[in-house]
């Protein structure tokens, strides 16, 4: 009896019910529990039991709490199973600011379980998103690729968007160390596959650089390159076009081009002078055009940093028809420098140049004198040349008459003597000039629609080179057909 009444004096003094609360080391509990526990140098002590005892327990109550002694982690039901509190040690329900241990790859990880996207921020400002779809943005809260990166704001000064920065520490061990390495490998289900490992677009400002490459050799197709750059393999320059006019084309634009492709002109023509000149690009000029092209030595109708030498005491370089030159550009000199050229007669060793006539050519209809196609040779500055030819011309009608006549470079002076036959004797003229002159030619000597042309003679130039231009027209404008044939011939001889 003398127990059981301190039994109940000491509950007395512990512990006060008032309504619906209980406390325990308190005599007013809170008004929001049911039971309020209150010490200070003591705890509440959960059952404690093993794994295999806690899984033991019939029909668990939902929201039963013990502590696994087994795995060192308080437990709770959930209706459904045991679910381990967080913890620093053992498995738990959460990620920890000091790291996790007893995860199982595939089956724990870091993320939502429903249709949202996953935001990581700092100071309460987002920094890096993972959506739904896959992507991870940094600085953008809608990435569209599976990695998409953006330096947002306004900026003030230069500024580095590093992506990647790898800094290697010092090491006795030899290592192959990569800054960056991009993959993109495998087959596709595809009727066509193509992998590209690196796809870098640089546009929008003053000057874009799409790569800058310092400190190392770049290789293509070969992992140990031997110069700053090394191709193993085939090494492409896409062409881009310039349409040329008949005559002079001075200061031509051709871009970033470095094969450039020249269409358009119907007659002889040239090309004094090139824009873009960068210190060692390389440029290909194809004439892609059955007409004479002549690339002038120093033209002097262009500027002179974009102006040609040929590196050659003859002169212009002069491709018949199709055919390329190759320069590469001096800043120093600021010229571009002839490399090589196909077809070129201007560097002839025996200072000979020869053209022919290829197809026919036919002329109606006009008096006004035109550029042969064909006849035209290159002459270089303070020289002579001895020109010659002959020319088969034909019309379609008697009694009709056609006229020549040769143009020069500037400050040349010509002696030319034009030979044919007229209805009774042999017709001569004496074309002495510095510029053009005419030679009427009668076409019906003898009932006939055909005759020879012959002319000789020499040119002197002064200090600009060019071309010895033969040029024709009809001398009374009609609807009958002149032509000069398929083999006719201009040759010039430099006299030395």
């Amino acid at each position: 009896m003398l127990a059981f009444a301190a039994l109940v004096v000491a509950s007395i003094c512990t512990t006060s019910a008032r309504a619906q609360h209980v406390g325990i080391g308190t005599t007013t509990p809170a008004n929001s529990a049911i039971l309020d526990i209150t010490a200070t140098n003591m705890g509440l002590l959960i059952p404690r039991m093993a794994t295999a005892t806690k899984l033991a327990i019939v029909a668990p109550a939902t929201g039963l709490l013990v502590y696994d002694n087994t795995l060192n982690t308080f437990y709770y039901y959930n209706g459904v199973a045991w679910v381990p509190f967080l913890s620093s040690s053992g498995s738990s329900a959460g990620w920890l600011l000091l790291g996790n241990v007893g995860t199982t790859a595939g089956t724990n990880f870091l993320g939502t379980t429903d249709l949202q996207d996953l935001v990581f921020s700092t100071n309460s400002v987002e920094g890096m998103r993972l959506s739904t779809l896959g992507n991870l943005g940094i600085g953008i809260n809608a990435p569209t690729s599976v990695l998409h990166t953006v330096a947002s704001g306004a900026k003030v000064a230069n500024y580095t968007g590093n992506l990647l920065t790898n800094i290697a520490t010092s090491s006795t061990a030899s290592i192959t160390k990569y800054g960056a390495e991009v993959l993109s490998t495998g087959t596709w289900n595809g009727a066509t596959a193509t992998n590209v490992g690196l796809h870098v677009n640089a546009t929008g400002g003053t000057t874009n650089y799409s790569g800058i490459f310092e400190g190392g050799n770049v290789g293509v197709n070969t992992v140990t390159p031997a110069t700053y750059v090394d191709v193993s393999g085939d090494l492409a320059t896409r062409y881009s076009t310039f349409t040329a006019a008949n005559g002079a084309n001075n200061n031509i634009v051709i871009g970033t081009s470095s094969f450039v492709r020249i269409t358009g002109p119907s007659a002889a023509y040239s090309v004094t002078g090139i824009t873009g000149g960068v210190d060692g690009k390389i440029l290909v000029i194809y004439n892609s055009t059955a007409q004479t092209f002549t690339l002038s030595n120093e033209g002097l109708t262009s500027t002179a940093a974009n102006r040609v030498t040929s590196l050659s005491s003859l002169g212009d370089i002069v491709i018949n028809g199709k055919g390329a030159v190759k320069l590469i550009y001096s800043a120093a000199d600021s010229r571009w420098l002839v490399l090589s050229a196909s077809t070129t007669v201007s560097v002839s060793t025996t200072g000979q140049i020869i053209k022919r006539i290829a197809t026919d050519e036919t002329y109606s209809n006009s008096t006004a004198l035109h550029n042969d196609l064909y006849l035209a040779v290159a002459i270089p500055a303070n020289d002579s040349m001895k020109i010659e030819g002959y020319v088969d011309a034909k019309d379609n009608t008697a009694a009709k008459f056609a006229k020549i006549a040769f143009t020069l470079p500037a400050g040349a002076t010509m002696n030319i003597m034009v030979l044919t036959d007229n209805a009774t004797a042999v017709q001569q003229d004496f074309l002495k000039t510095s510029g053009t002159a005419t030679a009427a030619i009668d076409l019906n000597p003898t009932g006939t629609n055909e005759q020879g042309i012959l002319f000789f003679g020499t040119v002197v130039t002064g200090g600009t080179a060019g071309n010895v231009q033969l040029q024709w027209a009809q001398n009374t404008s009609g609807a009958d057909v002149v032509t000069f044939a398929k083999g006719s011939y201009m040759k010039g001889t430099l006299i030395r």
